[in-house]
């Protein structure tokens, strides 16, 4: 693989490239609203409430949620160098995560949609986190940590924003399942004081990046993006069918997270920090369909796994499709926690032997 193929030039204010960041990490938010448009579309085909939501749901799961969430194990569970240095890490989650999610769908389903939910909400933070402090980084400003607390305060700050008002409600389901909330906190002028609160850290957080525009400490890349992402937040929750509404802002989450994930596998095949030959097989600029194919083809091996507990076993169809699902993606996201504080496959190139090919 050339070397144009995997490095990053110093002193861009890009992640991989203009055109690249811009396509996959940005602007393709606008898909966020692409769901909810097919949801409303095949209902006015004649197609039922309960139909629609289904169909959107499992286009997502297949064609970017599925895929986003296995090719998180192409670096972790499958590749030695991660093995190597997490050693306990990496096997734990695959056996207690999949045990607590079957007890929960067993025997406590709303807990463990709850307890989804609010990871979830961490999780697409973090990863949002994680793209703002690289472009922090290459911008080369100073990434202290009350910057990486202030990004994420914002934007799940405004992810909470309208959906407290539903909270409080008791309006806020998956499904047929209305998530928990704590009684005491039940009463409108919580998410009016939530609203107050954040206006007012939103102004103090504007502030700051005010100052950091004057003092050369940001970039436009990164602004546009935290832009969206916040802008993003505050509007999926307005929707009534919130399963369908989160899986727009999950189509723009999983294809940042692909994309990114195709361009670090490339890199570091690039420079022979990936050991396992058949994960090496999926990277590079001229294999990115074999690198989804293989994520569309687990995808598929887990929707079989789910028939099975569903029509094989004869588990609820809701608690069958959690179970198998989350089970896997719980593990994404704690793996996720510890990829994320890895910056160094998104350095700039500063050496001949950082991009060899």
């Amino acid at each position: 693989m050339s070397s144009t193929a995997t490095s990053i030039p110093a002193g861009s204010p890009w992640i991989r490239s203009k055109r690249f960041d811009l396509f996959f990490l940005t602007m393709s938010g606008a898909l966020v609203f692409f769901p909810y448009l097919s949801y409303g579309l095949l209902q006015r085909l004649g197609v039922s409430e309960a139909t629609a939501s289904l169909i959107v749901g499992l286009s997502v799961t297949v064609l970017v949620g599925g895929p986003h969430m296995y090719s998180t194990f192409l670096r972790t569970t499958l590749e030695p160098r991660f093995r190597n240095r997490y050693g306990w890490l990496t096997y734990l989650p695959l056996v207690v995560i999949p045990t607590l999610v079957i007890l929960g769908a067993l025997y406590n389903f709303l807990l463990l949609l709850t307890g989804f939910f609010l990871w979830a909400s961490l999780h697409v933070t973090h990863q949002a986190q994680y793209i703002s402090e690289t472009y922090r980084m290459r911008a080369g400003a100073p990434v202290r940590a009350i910057d990486r607390w202030l990004d994420g305060a914002v934007i799940l700050g405004a992810l909470y924003l309208m959906a407290m008002y539903k909270f409080v409600e008791s309006r806020f389901a998956l499904g047929d399942s209305t998530l928990l909330f704590p009684e005491f906190l039940k009463h409108r002028w919580v998410a009016v004081a939530f609203t107050v609160g954040y206006a007012a850290f939103f102004l103090f957080y504007a502030a700051r990046v005010w100052g950091e525009i004057r003092r050369g400490e940001s970039s436009w890349p990164r602004l546009l993006f935290m832009t969206t992402t916040v802008a993003m937040s505050m509007v999926v929750p307005l929707f009534d069918n919130l399963d369908v509404s989160f899986q727009g802002f999950n189509t723009w989450h999983s294809l940042q997270y692909l994309a990114l994930t195709w361009f670090i596998l490339g890199r570091e095949a690039a420079t022979g920090r990936i050991e396992n030959k058949f994960v090496r097989g999926l990277t590079g600029a001229r294999r990115p369909f074999k690198f989804y194919a293989t994520t569309i083809a687990a995808t598929t091996s887990a929707g079989v796994l789910y028939l099975i507990v569903w029509k094989g076993l004869g588990f609820a169809q809701d608690k069958s499709y959690y179970a198998v699902t989350l089970s896997f993606l719980l593990c994404h996201y704690f793996y996720d926690h510890i990829l994320f504080r890895d910056f160094e496959p998104l350095e700039p190139v500063r050496s001949r032997e950082r991009v060899a090919a």
